[in-house]
């Protein structure tokens, strides 16, 4: 154990006691040895402190209290870190058992590569399965397209991540996807083919909420103040019009999957004779 990297993950939480506790156990069941858990709360009103007590002889450290947003959290964490490699965990997604695992032997594996992701399971807010997301090998070129890594089954290197300053605590929304432009710049990013996270959308999720936007208008316009800048600042120009078309096409299709489950699950509750969200 001693030999093998200290890994850092960091929860930055805010009111979503209904998917804590599922989030907390996906870091403390994984099954690579080395895990530093770190939670750092926004001063919640619902319960999430109680439940974040129930597992601090786990947590290498956590604090309640009031901050300057997701941002700011996930980087107040990160100053409390101590592992070689991280990431951070939004407080309603979740770990594949081996994510860490998978993940630490690729990273060791090549040590010219400062960021591994893979793919994605989507879950609703009873934990079904209801899309399967796999991403393709990654090239710089693609986050022109507006391609966005799928965080959660992120791990990086605190060397590159140090390296690029951070996450821009300015941003609201789209701070990762600034990460992932930043970090493509200084090294080299990897993709593997497995599942590693479950992205969990559900009515009060931010990034559900921005999908809708993106579903009405497209991705650059649906949050200009945030995304404009930040493809500014890399690329030099604004958004063109054929990537918020095709970002609109994607949204749209999204939602037409998500209308579609939801209409199958109606029809295995009204046939089974139970309930579901």
């Amino acid at each position: 154990m001693a030999d093998l990297p200290l890994v850092s993950i960091v929860t930055p939480s805010y009111n979503q006691g209904q998917f804590l506790e599922e989030t907390i156990l996906s870091v403390l069941r994984q099954d690579y040895p080395n895990i530093e858990y770190i939670i750092i709360d926004g001063g919640s009103t619902d319960g999430s402190v109680d439940i974040i007590r129930k597992y601090q002889d786990k947590l290498a450290y956590w604090v309640s209290e009031k901050d300057r947003g997701q941002s700011h959290a996930i980087n107040k964490g990160f100053a409390k870190a101590r592992g070689s490699v991280m990431n951070w965990l939004c407080s309603d997604d979740i770990l594949e058992p081996s994510m860490v695992s998978i993940s630490m032997h690729y990273i060791l594996k090549h040590p010219n590569v400062g960021l591994i992701y893979g793919d994605r399971v989507r879950i609703d807010a009873k934990g079904n399965i209801y899309s399967m997301q796999r991403y393709p090998a990654f090239k710089p070129y693609f986050l022109r397209w507006g391609f966005s890594i799928p965080q959660e089954t992120v791990l990086f290197r605190r060397e590159v991540f140090e390296a690029v300053g951070g996450l821009d605590e300015s941003l609201k929304m789209v701070m990762d996807f600034d990460l992932w432009c930043k970090i493509s710049k200084v090294s080299s990013v990897l993709h593997i083919p497995a599942f590693l996270g479950r992205f969990r959308a559900h009515t009060s999720n931010k990034s559900s909420v921005f999908t809708k936007q993106m579903q009405q208008t497209g991705f650059a316009e649906g949050n200009p103040a945030e995304y404009a800048k930040v493809y500014m600042k890399h690329f030099g120009r604004k958004p063109s019009k054929l990537l918020i078309a095709l970002e609109k096409v994607a949204g749209l299709l999204l939602a037409f999957c998500e209308r579609r489950t939801k209409r199958y699950r109606k029809e295995i509750a009204t046939t089974e004779g139970i309930r579901l969200s």
